[in-house]
């Protein structure tokens, strides 16, 4: 994939994304199953978060849940923050937690140094089981974490003081000293040899979402195309 055509996408990307109307669109969901829009009003529990065995593969939830979206993200990506603030992937989040499907990240660093750096950091956060709390915070600050600059380690552990027992002498020394270069580099491969041309994209059991569908922003629709998905599954 060529770097110009990603960033072709991300500038459609953030278009569709604020011209959509991300909470409308469709009739509210009746139910309060994992995967209903409405469901988990209350505190959900956390999810488990684990490094899949292809060593590149950051999961959310159960690793044996048959139900499986994955997202395509690179850090630095502005339509990445439009979609994990205002589009779906919110609602992926609390249908992990709901025990509705399990949710893989692949993460790239295309955009550049600071993207290499978030991504060594947010490899250093699931080693301390704060990957979820750490990723959902470096979108939801995306604007002031890259700054004019960039993505910077100190910004990164200056962003790592919001999540409640991240700092320490581990986190810090992984995040200063790039501990974990080589899943940054292996994350980044995977990404490239992957059929997607841009981020944020997103694959459900292994299909690819195309750029544009509204799966990205309309809560509803994505919930209808889930429980379709589990319904084959079964």
């Amino acid at each position: 994939m060529q770097v110009r055509s990603r960033r072709g996408f991300l500038a459609a990307a953030a278009a569709l994304t604020v011209a959509s109307a991300v909470s409308a669109c469709g009739e509210p969901e009746a139910d309060t199953g994992p995967l209903g829009v409405s469901s988990g009003g209350g505190r959900l529990p956390p999810a488990a978060e684990s490094l899949s065995s292809d060593g590149t593969t950051i999961v959310l939830g159960d690793p044996r849940a048959a139900l499986t979206v994955r997202l395509y993200e690179d850090p630095s990506c502005p339509a990445c923050a439009e979609f994990e603030t205002e589009g779906t992937g919110p609602y992926l989040k609390r249908a992990v937690r709901n025990g509705g499907l399990q949710l893989q990240f692949t993460l790239g660093s295309f955009l550049g140094p600071g993207s290499r750096l978030a991504v060594n950091a947010l490899r250093a956060a699931l080693d301390q089981g704060r990957f979820d709390e750490y990723h959902h915070r470096l979108y939801r600050h995306h604007d002031k974490v890259r700054g004019r600059g960039g993505i910077t380690r100190e910004g990164l552990l200056t962003l790592a003081g919001l999540v409640d027992g991240l700092r320490g002498p581990v986190f810090d020394a992984a995040v200063r000293d790039t501990a974990h270069q080589g899943f940054v580099e292996s994350s980044g491969a995977a990404l490239d040899g992957s059929p997607v041309r841009g981020t944020p994209a997103m694959e459900i059991n292994g299909v690819l979402v195309p750029t544009g569908s509204d799966l990205y922003s309309d809560r509803d629709r994505l919930a209808r195309r889930l429980k379709r998905e589990a319904g084959a599954a079964a």
